[in-house]
């Protein structure tokens, strides 16, 4: 169990970038989370806009008017057909930005990593020229 911990150690460290790209990778990573952010947003404003259309449709049905029975009916399956969707989109937004949370955690923990190997680094360095 031992080496199995061990190997896994050490492919999760090979796999993070060197130390001397911290800066790179520090404004990749923020590039990264921009990004997702930006596509976060979107979805919380995609799942507001098909819950207000479901809103104005079911409100819509309510006063039919000229519509008739058939109409009021028509946009009530509309509004509910909405509501069902924008849950679900709810539901996306919810998800991903439980996704992105977790992706800017570890990324801190990583740049954090990475801080630390240079840190090592430079101080073994120091103390070779000593």
């Amino acid at each position: 169990m031992a080496q199995q911990t061990s190997n896994l150690r050490e492919g999760l460290l090979a796999a993070l970038p060197q130390p001397e790209n911290v800066a790179a990778y520090r404004e990749q990573t923020a590039a990264l989370l921009a990004k997702h952010a930006k596509a976060l947003r979107w979805e919380k404003i995609t799942a507001n806009t098909f819950v207000f259309i479901a809103a104005v449709l079911f409100w819509w049905s309510v006063y039919p008017g000229r519509l008739g029975a058939l109409g009021a009916h028509s946009f009530q399956f509309g509004s509910a057909l909405f509501f069902f969707i924008g849950a679900i989109s709810g539901v996306q937004y919810k998800v991903y930005g439980s996704q992105v949370a977790t992706l800017k955690e570890i990324k801190q923990v990583q740049l954090q990593v990475l801080e630390l190997q240079a840190s090592l680094g430079k101080s073994a360095e120091n103390q070779n020229r000593e």
